[in-house]
């Protein structure tokens, strides 16, 4: 008895390639929840790219807890006035090493806006002149921005999602 050896058809080895290829792209696509890194010129290239809008960019920490606090707070903002014209722009703070626990909080916090790293190597102070010259350092730090990339406020500390939205709506009207 001679039994042929069974083969998949050729269409089907394509459909089953082409569905794995898709599921890898789709999975490697989402791996990352940031939207890259930022140097003192890429934030300024960053603000560049956002004029027409007013900006709230805001500056955290996975150790920081009034930042893991306040973020939630964050996201509700983006979603209730991005569509008249906010857009909050997260960027971390965090060392290199911590990257996986960045990426594991932005996961868990599916935050309505996009995040990006600070950029561990280059001048410290460059960056923070690039952010605002009196900023110490000091978390949650968040710096608003009219719709002509002017700046108009800086927000140290911790603050509660109504008074992020007066300073908001205050600029945006």
């Amino acid at each position: 008895m001679n039994r042929a050896k069974r083969e998949l058809p050729p269409r089907n080895i394509g459909a089953v390639t082409a569905l794995f290829l898709i599921t890898a792209i789709g999975i490697s696509a989402d791996s990352s929840k940031l939207s890259g890194e930022v140097d003192s010129k890429g934030l300024l290239d960053l603000l560049a790219r956002q004029r027409g809008r007013v900006v709230l960019l805001n500056f955290w920490a996975t150790w920081c807890v009034p930042c893991r606090e306040e973020f939630p707070d964050l996201s509700r903002l983006q979603k209730a006035h991005g569509p008249q014209g906010l857009q909050v722009i997260g960027v971390s703070t965090d060392f290199a090493k911590a990257m996986p626990a960045v990426e594991r909080f932005l996961s868990d916090q599916k935050p309505s806006f996009p995040n990006y790293h600070k950029r561990n190597r280059g001048d410290d102070q460059d960056f923070i002149n690039a952010v605002d010259k009196g900023w110490s350092g000091e978390l949650p730090f968040s710096v608003l921005y009219d719709r002509d990339g002017r700046k108009i406020k800086t927000l140290s500390a911790k603050h509660s999602y109504a008074e992020y939205e007066k300073e908001v709506l205050a600029i945006l009207k």
